[in-house]
């Protein structure tokens, strides 16, 4: 076993795909988590769930900046980054997730996670109107996909779509947006600082909004929770935020990242596994169908124009 290890190891294309594909298992196994948060306590709340899972991954931040620190001062953190690490944190790490988080206790977790991945076409068409890149064809049909994988998707559901249903669509539709938005803000800081201290530094400051967020609702009673729960949320803490955050990095440098992110595709399947398996949630064939063209068309829109 550990022979096949340093073999692997030493092969960077298929280490590459192994950080990548590890990555992903743990980012798909998020919401699984989640929903398992909610049966077990039903009365918890997002933002609770949210600010233990940032104050268990806060020490592993520091970590990766002791261990990621700049060979040049060139990348060192200047006092101009602050004020842009500090919003793009507190909307692409504390909004978003709280958006998410939320949604979670209104639909299921494949549903979740298929609309969540459509956030690289709303980073496309973020782009177009801040007139940063042009449709291309190609991009046009990559949407046009898409978005008919998610309309199959919403037929299958449509039998279930009540109030609760919607509201959850629409949080999980916003969290995408606003991750986008994240995402086509974070371009030039990220080359400025590179991609793993400037998301360190900018879950830091998310980490602090949630923390304000979560004690101005519900004070020190965060914390009063039982062991089971704070176990769920230590394996979200590694598993689902720091750990893919350092698998990803090492996949991209090894393999690049148009390779990179052919892997994570597998995600939304990953997710509709687990649902299945772990949450026992129905998956029906036009789901399966809508996941395979929402998975194409963002194959297309993350391929170069």
């Amino acid at each position: 076993m550990i022979s096949l290890f340093t073999h692997i190891k030493k092969n960077n294309i298929v280490f590459g795909i192994a950080c990548v594909a590890v990555a992903t298992l743990g980012l798909s196994f998020k919401a699984i988590l989640i929903k398992l948060l909610y049966q077990a306590a039903p009365e918890i709340d997002a933002i609770t769930i949210l600010a233990l899972r940032f104050l268990m991954a806060l020490p592993f931040f520091f970590i990766l900046l002791k261990f990621f620190s700049p060979a040049r001062s060139s990348n060192e953190f200047r006092v101009e980054n602050l004020y842009s690490v500090f919003i793009l944190g507190a909307v692409g790490f504390y909004l978003s997730a709280l958006l998410d988080f939320s949604s979670l206790a209104y639909i299921p977790a494949s549903l979740e996670r298929l609309i969540l991945f459509l956030y690289p076409t709303f980073v496309v068409i973020l782009s177009y109107l801040l007139k940063m890149q042009e449709f291309s064809r190609r991009t046009i049909i990559a949407l046009c996909i898409s978005y008919c994988g998610i309309a199959l998707v919403f037929q299958e559901q449509a039998i279930v779509f009540d109030a609760d249903t919607i509201k959850g669509v629409l949080l999980v539709f916003s969290a995408a947006i606003v991750f986008a938005a994240y995402t086509v803000g974070s371009v030039k800081p990220i080359k400025q600082l590179g991609a793993i201290r400037f998301t360190a530094y900018a879950m830091m400051a998310a980490t602090v909004v949630t923390l304000a967020h979560a004690f101005s609702v519900h004070g020190l009673m965060i914390f009063d929770q039982e062991i089971k729960i704070y176990l769920l949320i230590l394996i979200m803490a590694i598993f689902s935020t720091v750990v893919p955050l350092i698998l990803i990095a090492e996949g991209v440098r090894r393999i690049g990242a148009s390779k990179s992110s052919i892997v994570s595709m597998s995600g939304p399947v990953v997710t509709l596994y687990f649902a299945y398996l772990i949450l026992g949630e129905v998956i029906g064939l036009m789901q399966v169908v809508g996941a395979v063209l929402i998975i194409v068309g963002i194959s297309f829109v993350s391929k170069r124009n």
